[in-house]
C-alpha cells in the first residue's frame, strides 16, 4: 500500500501521510498522558468515547484529507468528477449513519452491534474508492497508522486499569468485551469508514483548489 504511493509522482503523497501520521502519534501519546497523570479534565477527558472532546485526533482528518487532496492533484492523481467523489462520500457518511441507527435502536448485544457497525462502515467506505481510488487508498493507510498507536493505548489503559477514555468501551456495554469492542473501532471504523469518507470529502474540496 504505502509502496505503491511511493512510486513517482506520488512520493509526497507519502510524505505527508507519514506526517500526519506522526503529529497523530503526538497527540494520541499525549492525551495518554494527560489522561493518566489526570491533568485539565475539560481537556484530557476520561469519560468513555469522550464525545465532546477536541483534543485528540479525530478531527485531525478534516484539515489532513484536504492536504492529501492537494498533494495528491499537484501529483495528477485528482479525482475524475470532484462533484460525484464529494456526494459519494456524503452518501457513504448518511450509509453509516443508517446502520448506525438502525443496528443501535434494533439490536441490544454489542457483540454483534460491532460486527454489523463496522462491517458497515467498512462497506459504505468503498463509495469513495468506487470515485476515487488514490484517495481512498491514501485515507485508509493514514487511518491504519493513526489508530494502531490508539489500539495500543487501549490494550496499556485496560492491562494497567488506568482511568483513561481509551480503556471503557461503550455505555451500557460489558466491560470485559471493552478490549475486543474498542480494537474494532479503532481497526475498522475509523480507518476504513470515517476516515475514508469525511477524509474523502475534505479531499475532494482540497483537489478543487488545485489549478490543472
Amino acid at each position: 500500500m504505502l509502496a505503491h504511493m511511493s512510486s513517482s509522482p506520488g512520493r509526497s503523497v507519502l510524505g505527508a501521510v507519514l506526517i500526519a501520521a506522526v503529529v497523530s502519534l503526538a497527540i494520541t501519546a499525549l492525551r495518554l498522558y494527560g489522561e493518566v497523570q489526570k491533568w485539565a479534565p475539560e481537556v484530557f477527558r476520561t469519560d468513555p468515547g469522550s464525545p465532546n472532546a477536541w483534543f485528540g485526533i479525530t478531527f485531525l482528518v478534516i484539515p489532513f484529507g484536504f492536504w492529501f487532496g492537494r498533494r495528491l492533484a499537484a501529483n495528477g492523481h485528482r479525482p475524475a468528477h470532484v462533484g460525484k467523489t464529494m456526494l459519494f462520500a456524503i452518501v457513504g457518511m448518511a450509509v453509516v449513519a443508517g446502520v448506525m441507527y438502525v443496528v443501535i435502536n434494533h439490536l441490544k448485544d454489542w457483540t454483534v452491534r460491532a460486527y454489523l457497525m463496522n462491517g458497515g462502515a467498512v462497506a459504505a467506505g468503498l463509495f469513495l474508492f468506487a470515485a476515487w481510488r488514490r484517495a481512498w487508498l491514501t485515507l485508509v493507510a493514514y487511518g491504519l497508522l493513526a489508530r494502531i498507536p490508539v489500539v495500543a493505548a487501549q490494550y496499556f489503559s485496560i492491562q494497567n486499569g488506568w482511568d483513561t477514555h481509551f480503556a471503557k468501551g461503550p455505555p451500557e456495554s460489558n466491560p470485559a468485551d471493552a478490549l475486543f469492542l474498542l480494537t474494532m473501532a479503532q481497526s475498522f471504523f475509523w480507518p476504513f469508514g470515517f476516515t475514508v469518507l469525511v477524509g474523502g470529502l475534505f479531499a475532494a474540496i482540497g483537489a478543487a483548489t488545485v489549478r490543472r
